[in-house]
This record gives C-alpha cells, sequence and structure tokens, in this order.
C-alpha cells in the first residue's frame, strides 16, 4: 500500500490549526524525503494542484491564496505557493478561460515572482520540475521542499468557504475566449482621456514630496472620478450591472488602512466590508465605481504612508510607542480624508443633477442594487469596536489630512 497519500493528510493536519505540530511536519517531510520509489513528488504535486481546485471552488481566487500564505510564512513557502499557483493555472488554461480580472491576478502573481513564473509548464510532476536551490539537490533541501508542500496543504485547507464573486472555473466556457469578451459588462468608460487623466493625477500626487500639491491633485482627481462615474451611468441609462472585487491589505497597520478604503469606497458610492482574520477587504458597485475606488486608494496609501513617515512626532517614538502612533495617524488621517473626499464628491454631484433630471433616479436605483448584492454576499454583518488609539497619532494625523486646501485647480 501506498503510505505517501497518508503522509500527506498527517503532515498537513500538524501543520496548522488547532493540532499545528511543527517536529511532527519535520518527521513526516524526512519520511516523504525518503519514499522516492512511490512517486511521492508526483503525488505531492497532485494534491497542490487538487487542493487550488478546491478552493477555488469555495470561492477563492489567486492572490487571495498567495495572499494568506505570505502573510504568516516565509519567502521560500511563498514563492512555492506562487509557482503551483501558475502551474495550475497553467494546467487549466485559465489565461485562455477565466476572466479579465482573473486573468489580472495571475499576471500580478507572475511580476511579484519572476522566479516562480519561469517554472511553470504542464509537467505533472511539478515538485520534480522546479529548480534545485543553489543548483543542488540534498537531503536538506527537499526535506526543506516537503516542509512547505505540508505547509501550504495544511493552511489551505484550514480555510473555510468564501462568497463567490464572479464566475468559479467550473462555470467557464471550455473553449478560449476572445480578449475583448472577457471585459465586465458595464466596465468600459465613457472616455478613456478622462481615465488617463485622472491616472496621471493620482501619479503626480504620489510624486510630489509636497502635501498641499499631493491634497490638491487628490481632490481634483475625485472630482473627475465622480464626473466620470456620473457620465458612465448617463451612457448607459442607469445600466450598469453590479460587480465585486476583493483587496488584499499587507500590514504593517492594516486595519486602519482598511479604514481608508471605507472611506474612499464611500465617497465613491462603492460598499466595501472588511475581514480582519485574513486581512482582505470586498468591495461591491458598479465597475467604473470599483475600479476608481481601487485606484484612489491606492494613490492615497502611498500619500498617507509619506506623510506618516515625514511627520516630526512620528520620529520621536521607538518601539511600541512609534506602533501606537503610527496606527492612531492613519486612523485619524483615514478619517480625515474621507470626509473630505465625500464634501469634492458631494459638491461634483450637485453641479451634475443640474445637467440631467434623470441622474438622481438613476443614483438611487444603482444604490439599490449595490445594497441588494452586498446583502446576497453578506447576509451576516457585524460592526466592529474600534480601537483606542495615541492621542497625540490621532491629532498628528488629522492635522496631516486637514492643512492642505483642498479647492480642484
Amino acid at each position: 500500500m501506498n503510505p505517501v497519500p497518508g503522509l500527506l493528510r498527517q503532515g498537513a493536519d500538524a501543520a496548522s490549526g488547532r493540532t499545528k505540530n511543527p517536529r511532527l511536519v519535520d518527521d513526516v517531510a524526512d519520511q516523504l524525503v525518503g519514499l522516492e520509489e512511490f512517486d511521492a513528488q508526483a503525488l505531492g504535486s497532485l494534491a497542490l494542484t487538487n487542493m487550488i481546485s478546491t478552493m477555488y471552488e469555495n470561492g477563492w481566487q489567486p492572490f487571495d491564496l498567495l495572499h494568506v500564505v505570505r502573510r504568516q510564512n516565509t519567502t521560500s513557502v511563498s514563492s512555492l505557493a506562487a509557482a503551483v499557483i501558475l502551474h495550475e493555472s497553467d494546467l487549466t488554461s485559465a489565461d485562455d478561460r477565466a476572466p479579465e480580472n482573473w486573468v489580472g491576478q495571475l499576471s500580478e502573481i507572475c511580476a511579484l515572482y519572476p522566479a516562480a513564473a519561469a517554472t511553470v509548464d504542464t509537467t505533472p510532476n511539478f515538485l520534480a520540475a522546479l529548480p534545485r536551490p543553489g543548483g543542488r539537490w540534498d537531503y536538506i533541501a527537499a526535506s526543506n521542499q516537503w516542509v512547505a508542500v505540508l505547509t501550504l496543504l495544511g493552511q489551505w485547507q484550514s480555510l473555510p468557504r468564501w462568497p463567490q464573486i464572479g464566475p468559479l472555473p467550473s462555470q467557464w466556457p471550455k473553449k478560449r475566449i476572445p480578449r475583448t469578451d472577457r471585459q465586465v459588462p458595464g466596465a468600459r468608460s465613457p472616455n478613456d482621456k478622462v481615465l488617463v487623466r485622472i491616472r496621471g493625477l493620482l501619479a503626480k500626487a504620489d510624486a510630489t514630496d509636497f502635501d498641499l500639491e499631493a491634497e490638491t491633485l487628490t481632490a481634483k482627481a475625485q472630482e473627475l472620478m465622480t464626473r466620470y462615474s456620473i457620465d458612465s451611468l448617463l451612457l448607459t441609462e442607469g445600466n450598469v450591472d453590479v460587480v465585486s472585487r476583493r483587496l488584499h491589505v499587507d500590514n504593517p497597520h492594516a486595519p486602519p488602512k482598511a479604514q481608508l478604503l471605507h472611506g474612499v469606497s464611500t465617497a465613491n458610492r462603492v460598499k466595501s466590508i472588511w475581514d480582519s482574520g485574513f486581512a482582505v477587504a470586498t468591495l461591491v458597485g458598479s465597475p467604473v465605481d470599483v475600479e476608481q475606488t481601487e485606484v484612489l486608494f491606492t494613490s492615497l496609501l502611498i500619500q498617507a504612508t509619506r506623510a506618516l513617515a515625514h511627520s516630526p512626532k512620528a520620529k520621536n517614538r521607538k518601539g511600541s510607542a512609534s506602533a501606537a502612533f503610527g496606527k492612531a495617524f492613519l486612523y485619524a488621517y483615514a478619517i480625515r480624508i474621507g470626509e473630505r473626499l465625500a464634501e469634492v464628491d458631494a459638491t461634483a454631484l450637485e453641479e451634475a443633477t443640474t445637467r440631467s433630471e434623470q441622474l438622481l433616479p438613476m443614483l438611487a436605483a444603482q444604490t439599490v442594487a449595490v445594497e441588494e448584492e452586498f446583502d446576497r454576499l453578506f447576509p451576516r454583518v457585524r460592526m466592529m469596536r474600534g480601537p483606542r488609539l495615541d492621542a497625540e497619532g490621532w491629532e498628528s494625523g488629522h492635522a496631516a489630512a486637514d492643512e492642505a486646501d483642498l479647492k480642484s485647480t
């Protein structure tokens, strides 16, 4: 009887959860090294790809699986995760069959892990085809690879079922989809030049070292985003689909970063929800609004991090005091920026309503559709209690977000 499947189950169970036992994982890995006559690597490869396929059908997507691994494991384990995700996508022809957002996630993984992307092929025995560390392959290297395999299996098998956003792989067409047919309905812009201009303003805001200029550029971008969203809605006569997208937030200070995302989402008529356990936010809204929320959040995150780094009071803090200051700073920054973006959005919206009597009914209908989809995805939502915050950090963060003149140029 082949002992490999049983060892894989035993090692995966010991690698994660309440039964976590690193010594047992090491012992199982050592046993697997000596079982090459049973084609252990081929069975390990199959177990990994089958696990990924199962998790996809449970609502997870490529970057979700990589994100949860990166948060808790070493670079070598994360690199193996990236490699096997890309390998599974190659086996299933995901580049040719998956929706555009899914393919975009795979492209992002390739960019983050170019070495992993270079090893992708359709060889069933994926683990055996991986390049040897330092060009050599010895007992220690083989054991370390098995520890990484068991770690991935253990962590991924412990993940819960997630809300389905977009079609599952089992629902994809069997044949290749032309690129032009993969776009999310309603996602095309009424004016691509406006989108280019928005991205240009935010790129300038990211690059400048002057807070006043960054805030002014951001305010102008938000104004254009509101107009762009309204034009999209009018162009489709209110018939805009509702889509969902996940954003992965990295440490340090993931919760206040999520608060910043909430402020940006609210200003752009997007519903957001934060999963603190996995540090993942889900956005629900029209395709244009969701895309613009992600773009603006990314820009503001850069600006907020820079403002914190430039804060004189932050430089005087050390150790845990520095972390407490940074958390409070970013919370205050997020809340105040959200308020100011909402003010800019409200002004632009008021101006737009004078041009079309149908705008407000269309926006109301869109809001109802977004709320219904959000409630379908997340029927049981609870509010989180806010943390205790460093007073000086809060005041500094509020001032950093409030001192600039946000009038559009």
